[in-house]
C-alpha cells in the first residue's frame, strides 16, 4: 500500500537520554486505513553506529520492540516509515540452523527476502534498505545507524495501543518508558507514615499492580507477613532498621522517602558506648523526639482493710 503523510498523527518518539538517542516521528498504522492500529517509529543513533542486539533493547526499554512484518501491506508502511535509512528489522537468525525467527516469538508469516539474500548463516540479521522498494537485505553484526520500532501492547485490554494513548495524554507514562503507569507496580501510600526502629509494625502499602506473592522491603531489609489482600493493598510488619527516612519497595518499583523510622529512646546514636545527652541531641536534632514504647500499666492495687477504731468517731477499747 502507498503511504501518505497527509492527516496522520504525528508524535515524538520517546527516548531514555538525548546522548544515546535521536527524537524523531511516531506515527499509527490506523484501522480505519486498512492497518492495525500499531503505532512506529525511526529510531536513530547519533554518532556511532550501534549493534542489532542494541537496537532490540533500545526498543524494548522504549515499551514497544523491533518492527515484525506479517504482510505486504505492513511491509509498504514500515519502508516509509524507515525514510530509507536502511533501517533494521526485527528478524535474526540461529547461527546452528540459520532459521529466521522474529524476536517477539511470533509465526514467519511473511517475507519479502531480495533476491540471493536470507540463506547466508553468517549474516543473520535483515534490514530495509534504501532501495529495492522494501525489499530485505541480510546483515552481519555490522552496527547499525536505524531500526523501526513497533507498539502494538494494550496492557489494560481496552482494544487500543497504549502507545497512542499516552501520546496523546490518556494514559500516564511519569517514568517514560512507554508503558503506561496503571500497568506496572507503583506506590501511592504508606501507613502509618512512621515506624519504631526496632520494627514490629503493621504497615499498610497502597498503590497499584501489586503482583502475587510481592516482595516488600523497607530501606532494603525484607518486611515479614506481607500479605497481597488485592493489586492495589498490601499489609506486612515492618523490621527492625536503622532510623531516619527509609524507602519502601514492592518488587522492582521502589518509592524513596516513604517511610520515617523512629529511634528507640536510649539509643546510642553517637555509638560511644554510653547513652547520654549527646545521644538526645542527636534525636532532638536530626529525628525529632525517640520512640518510647508505652509502659505496662501498673497493677491495681487492694487498698488494706481500715481499722475500724482509727475513723473518727470511733469508739476507742480499753
Amino acid at each position: 500500500m502507498q503511504f501518505h503523510t497527509t492527516g496522520i498523527v504525528l508524535a515524538a518518539l520517546t527516548v531514555v537520554s538525548a546522548s544515546s538517542a535521536q527524537s524523531t516521528q511516531a506515527v499509527e498504522w490506523k484501522v480505519s486505513e486498512g492497518g492495525n492500529g500499531h503505532w512506529y517509529g525511526l529510531y536513530r543513533v547519533p554518532g556511532d553506529s550501534q549493534s542489532p542486539e542494541f537496537h532490540f533493547q533500545a526498543a524494548s526499554s522504549r515499551g514497544g520492540h523491533t518492527v515484525t512484518i506479517s504482510s505486504a501491506a505492513e511491509n509498504a508502511f514500515v519502508f516509509e516509515v524507515a525514510q530509507g535509512s536502511g533501517a533494521l528489522i526485527g528478524l535474526r537468525k540461529q547461527p546452528n540452523n540459520n532459521r529466521a525467527e522474529w524476536i517477539t516469538g511470533e509465526p514467519m508469516a511473511y517475507t519479502n527476502w531480495n533476491a540471493g539474500e536470507g540463506g547466508n548463516w553468517w549474516e543473520r540479521y535483515a534490514l530495509l534498505p534504501s532501495i529495492w522498494g522494501g525489499l530485505w537485505l541480510d546483515t552481519d553484526l555490522t552496527p547499525r545507524l536505524a531500526s523501526v520500532i513497533e507498539w502494538e501492547t494494550d496492557c489494560n485490554s481496552d482494544g487500543i495501543v497504549d502507545y497512542g494513548q499516552i501520546l496523546r495524554g490518556e494514559l500516564e507514562d511519569l517514568n517514560g518508558n512507554g508503558v503506561p503507569d496503571i500497568c506496572e507496580t507503583s506506590i501511592s501510600s504508606v501507613l502509618p507514615p512512621s515506624v519504631p526502629a526496632q520494627g514490629g509494625s503493621a504497615i499498610t502499602i497502597r498503590g497499584i499492580g501489586f503482583p502475587a506473592n510481592p516482595t516488600v522491603l523497607i530501606g532494603g531489609v525484607p518486611a515479614t507477613n506481607v500479605v497481597r489482600e488485592s493489586p492495589t493493598r498490601i499489609t506486612a510488619t515492618s523490621p527492625a532498621i536503622l532510623p531516619g527516612m527509609a524507602s519502601v519497595s514492592v518488587n522492582d518499583f521502589t518509592l524513596a522517602d516513604g517511610i520515617y523510622v523512629r529511634p528507640e529512646c536510649g539509643s546510642d546514636l553517637d555509638q560511644n558506648g554510653v547513652v547520654d545527652n549527646a545521644d538526645i541531641s542527636i534525636i532532638l536534632l536530626d529525628f525529632g523526639p525517640c520512640y518510647q514504647a508505652p509502659l505496662a500499666a501498673p497493677a491495681t492495687e487492694v487498698p488494706p482493710l481500715l481499722d475500724a477504731q482509727a475513723l473518727p468517731g470511733a469508739p476507742r477499747q480499753r
